[in-house]
């Protein structure tokens, strides 16, 4: 058992929402923290600050690549300890291959007739993407513990993976899998098939989102496990924005399984489950006497709340939101730049 970690009286955990291109907001959010920690005279690295870093969907793009380790290139071991990727490194991911994530396709209504009978997306890019990010890394090289949200379709179980923790031997898996699984958004991507590196574990996943969007509850319920001794819990969670839609009920009256599911409507099932995982998820662990929980989420404003659209126009209104929220919250964030 590691004696250090089963003492450790204050455990900090960072959390990532999903919400696909999206994830550009907290990328931008983090990039300005990061800054405000250097002026503190502390690391731009937050794996040396947070105990566990937690990531559903596109957040666990972010999560994996802030924990992936350097190459040695020069000495003898395969990996250094430091981070292969800044922050700022995730901003320029987000920036510029947004378009190999979400090809623009430039017939809307071809869009929704394919999404309805077909994933909408061809996973070429992303897989090409995640290759770049992390290569051959596994999740026992991350830098830090972390913790990654998907949904399996074969054993019908939430599932979230994450490394070998309390001297136990976890399955082992390659970081890129495990983001593409949790970034396989049902309608956008198909289910992503993943083996654990010993082959003896098979999962068939999809998106994190349909387990916990915000993955803030789960970390600190890991964290609880991992820290035994632990008084207090600060807990940093960064969503990627919210649209408080409302749906008509004459129209919703009069809407089939289709309707449900629309593009055109808003994808109102999804945005429905996930906002209200959300909601939950910031009460309950608020309710924790434990946990100081810091939660950025900025409301969307002039933009619709659309998972998939990278269109360079988006992307500005994306950066002036993640900007007016950092404006802000500022208060927040050097509280949080002074506690980590």
């Amino acid at each position: 058992m590691n004696i250090t970690r089963y003492f450790k009286q204050t455990v900090k955990i960072l959390s990532i929402d999903g919400g696909g291109i999206r994830g550009y907001i907290p990328a931008l959010i983090l990039e300005d923290l990061a800054e405000r920690l250097k002026k503190r005279g502390k690391s731009p690295d937050f794996a040396s600050h947070f105990d566990i870093i937690a990531g559903t969907s596109s957040g666990s793009l972010t999560a994996l690549g802030l924990t992936a380790p350097a190459a040695d290139t020069e000495g003898d071991n395969k990996y250094l300890n430091i981070p292969r990727h800044s922050i700022s490194d995730i901003v320029n991911m987000y920036e510029v291959r947004r378009n190999e994530i979400f090809p623009e396709m430039p017939l809307s209504g071809l869009k929704t007739i394919r999404q309805a009978f077909h994933e909408k997306y061809d996973d070429t890019g992303l897989e090409r993407v995640l290759e770049d990010l992390f290569g051959d890394r596994t999740m026992e090289d991350t830098l830090t513990d972390v913790l990654i949200s998907s949904y399996d379709l074969k054993t019908a179980r939430p599932v979230m993976i994450q490394k070998s923790s309390k001297g136990q031997t976890r399955e082992n898996f390659f970081m890129k899998d495990v983001a593409r699984g949790s970034s396989a958004a049902p309608t956008y991507f198909e289910p992503h098939l993943m083996t654990s590196l010993s082959g003896n574990t098979e999962y068939c996943l999809i998106d994190g989102a349909m387990a916990a969007n915000n993955p803030s509850l789960c970390a600190y319920v890991e964290a609880r496990q991992l820290y035994p001794k632990a008084q207090k819990f600060i807990i940093c969670s960064f969503g990627t924005g919210y649209s408080p839609q409302r749906w008509d009920y004459r129209k919703a009256q009069k809407w089939g399984f289709l309707d449900w599911i629309s593009p055109q409507n808003g994808t109102p099932l999804y945005h429905i489950m996930a906002g209200a995982q959300e909601q939950c998820v910031d009460s309950q662990v608020s309710a924790i006497p434990e946990v100081t929980y810091y939660r950025i989420n900025p409301l969307l404003t002039n933009t619709k709340d659309n998972i998939d659209d990278a269109s360079i126009e988006n992307m500005k209104l994306l950066k002036k939101i993640a900007q007016k929220e950092i404006l802000e919250r500022e208060d927040t964030l050097d509280t949080i730049a002074e506690k980590i």
